[in-house]
């Protein structure tokens, strides 16, 4: 059973008994057993050295990335460019490939569910 139908599962036995119906009462995980994970907060990101930077105070359980859109020198489509590896503290930063330059800065971030 994942983290996530146990809590489930638990807030659905504790809601039963509360409401009067007969059943045996399920035990509330403890407060440090934190069993459902979220987005991470606290994000900010921004251009760096011809490319951009991703960083977020807290992760809660979920991850992020540095993305960059970057121009062609010599012309042509904006080129897209994304940290290979997803984070979960400290800073992510991706870079503009040669002969392109700095467009915008993003960030991509996704939820452990």
């Amino acid at each position: 059973m994942n983290r996530l139908t146990r809590a489930l599962a638990a807030t659905a036995l504790t809601a039963t008994t509360a409401l009067g119906f007969h059943g045996t009462a399920a035990a509330v995980p403890a407060a440090g057993d934190v069993t459902v994970m979220g987005w991470p907060t606290g994000c900010e990101y921004g251009s760096y050295d011809n490319g951009s930077y991703a960083k977020c105070s807290r992760s809660n359980g979920g991850s992020y990335r540095a993305t960059v859109l970057c121009y062609p020198m010599h012309g042509g489509n904006l080129v897209s460019r994304t940290a290979p590896g997803w984070k979960t503290s400290g800073v992510s930063k991706v870079f503009c490939p040669p002969l392109t330059m700095f467009s915008s800065a993003g960030i991509e971030t996704r939820s452990t569910h």
